[in-house]
């Protein structure tokens, strides 16, 4: 199974429920997309708009591989799930309205650091999913958060009671 995931863009993200929605269709596997606020409506994957967060999480969990658009909320939430990930930035101009329109070196970036697919154009996808499906090593994992140590670590130097204030 394949999640596909378009975040909560306004213009919501055609071209990638199109193009996951005919990959799905040419490799006959089943999936679910959140299509956010796009006009394309999938023909061959389950779909709803927007999906509460335990929704989310579990039709991720229930994954193999999802399909996002390069933002942080779902690619962290679809590593968290232990899917293989196949990011399809988007690449439209940016402006002070829509300053993360282009997401492509954002995208760049973090298949530099992770075991992460790109997919550029969206057409594409069907041999980018089908490789994934077939990939046996583990998928990428986020490296766990250093913060509750180090509030810990703080907490626990912090004086057990505090001088008396001598105003």
């Amino acid at each position: 199974m394949i999640f596909v995931g378009v975040g909560t863009f306004v213009h919501g993200f055609d071209d990638l429920v199109l193009g996951a929605d005919r990959a799905a269709a040419a490799l006959d596997i089943p999936g679910f997309a959140q299509i956010g606020h796009s006009s394309i409506v999938p023909l061959h994957l389950d779909h709803a708009r927007f999906l509460p967060p335990a929704a989310l999480r579990q039709r991720l969990e229930a994954s193999r591989v999802a399909v996002c658009h390069a933002g942080m909320g779902l690619i962290g939430d679809a590593l968290r799930a232990r899917c293989r990930l196949i990011l399809v930035p988007r690449q439209g101009a940016t402006s002070r309205n829509h300053p993360a329109n282009d997401q492509r070196a954002f995208a760049r970036r973090l298949a530099e650091r992770l075991p992460i697919r790109l997919c550029l154009d969206p057409r594409d996808l069907a041999p980018v999913i089908e490789a994934a499906l077939a990939d046996a090593t583990p998928p990428a994992t986020l490296p766990g958060s250093t913060v509750p140590a180090l509030l810990r670590a703080f907490l626990d130097d912090r004086p057990q009671s505090r001088p008396a204030s001598s105003s």
